[in-house]
């Protein structure tokens, strides 16, 4: 009945959106989104505001970053705030604000993602999160994967409601995972492999993955102990610090500080070409700066067809203090 309400919900919105056409349709028939970064001053504070994560559902997005604005500028921790991505077809405008607005019917499912994030809090940081979403018949089952250095070294662990009303219990995810710092696990589109960035060969961050079973419960995939092959993307990887890998579709985003770039970390992507990675390619300057930008992520919000939604974080000029939360369209 819950999912059946929801659907009579959109209905009733899209009736209501074609109400308000004029015989001449919209002025604006398109969304856009813009081609220079905009800061998405709702969700940041003057502390440090990144590492951030958003699985594509439209343009409600269940919107987790990690910030040090509780502990005043020491501990991360992740936090959940909803994003609504809302574009006014007929002024044309784009507004970005961490409410729920005309979409309150969803809180029920998303507010629950504040649940998990309450049993992974430490008095450490908790970092790069990546949320794995599973639209189901009878709601939205989240899996979050993060990481933690609350025994030292950054580890990869996870909980996950897939299959129990309430979230498991923080898991370590035992084949990731060594006596180095691992970081930022990223599923490919079918799940077949995890990627995820380390610095356990010559000190330096490089990116590894693992093939996985992409037909497995994503709860026992990610609880298995067993030994799996790890493997060292070299067509990724670059002499200095490679992080934050994310990937969507067939597109590879990720932060590295590699000769060549703008100054401090710039923003990287790469295809997936005949099952390989391609050459990475810098966003160039008009995303990148000579500070730092940092965990770029990829989402569909709903608005444009032509472009893809990109959120990341810097510590460039202008922001409201720290790292600041910014986003910008790319395209295909």
């Amino acid at each position: 009945m819950i999912v059946l309400a929801k659907i009579l919900f959109i209905a009733l919105m899209v009736t209501i959106t074609s109400c308000e056409r004029s015989p001449f349709g919209y002025r604006y028939e398109r969304g856009s989104l813009p081609e220079q970064p905009v800061n998405l001053t709702e969700f940041n504070t003057e502390y440090d505001d990144y590492n951030s994560t958003a699985p594509t559902l439209g343009e409600l997005i269940p919107f987790c970053f990690s910030t040090n604005r509780q502990s005043r500028g020491n501990a991360f921790n992740i936090i959940y705030e909803p994003m609504n991505v809302n574009f006014d077809k007929t002024t044309g405008e784009l507004k970005i604000t961490n409410e729920y607005a005309n979409w309150m019917v969803f809180s029920e499912d998303y507010e629950i993602i504040n649940q998990g994030l309450q049993k992974i809090r430490t008095t450490a940081n908790e970092f790069g999160p990546n949320l794995v979403v599973d639209n189901t018949p009878d709601g939205f089952n989240f899996t979050l994967l993060y990481s933690t250095d609350v025994t030292g070294n950054a580890q990869i662990n996870f909980i996950s409601n897939q299959t129990e009303p309430r979230f498991t219990e923080p898991k370590e995810v035992i084949f990731l995972n060594s006596e180095y710092e691992d970081m930022y696990p990223t599923f490919n589109a079918d799940r077949s492999r995890i990627y995820f960035c380390s610095d356990r060969e010559d000190n330096n961050f490089d990116f590894y993955y693992v093939n996985t079973d992409p037909t497995q419960d994503i709860e026992v995939m990610l609880a298995d102990n067993a030994d799996y092959q790890i493997v060292k993307d070299t067509n990724l990887s670059s002499s200095q610090d490679d992080k934050c890998p994310f990937i969507y579709e067939n597109r590879m985003v990720f932060a590295s500080n590699r000769e060549g770039g703008f100054g401090g970390y710039d923003l990287y992507y790469s295809l997936l070409e005949n099952g390989e990675w391609s050459e990475p390619i810098n966003f160039g300057e008009t995303i990148n700066t000579a500070s730092d930008e940092f965990r770029p992520i990829l989402l569909e919000e709903g608005v444009t067809w032509t472009q893809t939604m990109m959120v990341f974080s810097s510590n460039r000029d202008g922001g409201l203090g720290g790292f600041d939360l910014y986003f910008v369209g790319i395209f295909p």
